[in-house]
């Protein structure tokens, strides 16, 4: 009996083992849900530009707007907390002014990211000119997208285009020189520097006139400006054509020369602003 007895014991250990094996085990001091690790946004996803001290509220629109132009999500205005921000001053330094951009981490941590950049030079007299506050911010909005991992700011596209005009080839009568003198001042006009000579231009524009055979009393003149690089690469072009009285360009061109300039240059303009981006970007 005794045997038995223990026998049947065991078997209820056993037996209450397996079942409680079954079972969830309990799991105390557990949270009811899983934790998560909280990562802070990086600098490019979200910077806010702080007021610069000793400055005005443009400038942190300003360097915000060349910023956002470089990718980066960056505002000004009323702060965020937990964020990336940076921190300014303009300051006085042997006679010149000058403003320091400093990175500084969601905790209010300097990050050793920095970048200084010289607003103007202090001078005596009752007269001065305003510092070009834009080239100076893109500069410093150059600098902290390449701290930030960035590529910057190719300044080089930057530079105004220099041109051009060489005389115009195949014009009847004195086309060929009042045809490159009216593009020469249309682009004077958009406030371009034309050269006299093709050393140092950046781009040409090459003008060439063609006539058909008269039929009964007209003819069409076509004119064909192209925009090229000084290696001779070939940019674009522009094509114009009109029917006329035969003979009628025999002689001076006079305001047609003037009217053909003005649309060409209207093309030769927009062919510009596809090729430099940069420069007519800087100028909007």
């Amino acid at each position: 009996m005794r045997y038995n007895a223990v026998k049947y014991a065991l078997l209820a250990v056993a037996a209450f083992t397996f079942i409680s094996a079954c079972q969830p085990l309990e799991r105390p001091f557990q949270p009811e849900t899983k934790a998560r690790l909280q990562t802070t946004a990086g600098p490019r996803a979200s910077l806010y530009i702080a007021p610069v001290y000793n400055g005005n509220e443009e400038m942190s629109d300003i360097l915000a707007r060349h910023l956002q132009n470089l990718g980066i999500a960056a505002f000004s205005g009323d702060a965020q907390p937990n964020i990336y921000q940076i921190d300014s001053d303009i300051f006085l330094k042997d006679g010149s002014s000058f403003i320091t951009w400093r990175i500084v981490d969601p905790f209010g941590r300097e990050t050793q990211l920095a970048t200084t950049q010289k607003i103007g030079t202090i001078t005596n007299g009752p007269t001065f000119s305003d510092p070009d506050l834009k080239r100076i911010f893109l500069k410093s909005a150059s600098e902290i997208d390449i701290m930030l991992g960035g590529a910057g700011v190719n300044f080089a596209t930057l530079e105004k285009p220099t041109l051009f005009v060489p005389i115009v080839q195949n014009a009847p009568g004195d086309g060929s020189e009042t045809l490159s003198a009216a593009m020469q001042s249309q682009f004077i006009k958009y406030g371009f520097d034309v050269l006299p000579e093709q050393w140092g231009a950046t781009y040409f524009i090459k003008g060439e006139v063609s006539l058909t055979e008269p039929k009964g009393n007209s003819q069409i003149v076509s004119i064909l400006w192209k925009l090229e690089r000084p290696n001779g690469e070939f940019v674009g072009k522009v094509e114009q054509r009109n029917r006329i009285r035969a003979g009628t360009l025999n002689g001076p061109w006079g305001p047609v020369a003037i009217a053909a300039a003005k649309g060409g240059a209207r093309g030769i303009l927009k062919l510009l602003r596809q090729v430099e981006p940069g420069y007519f970007g800087k100028k909007s």
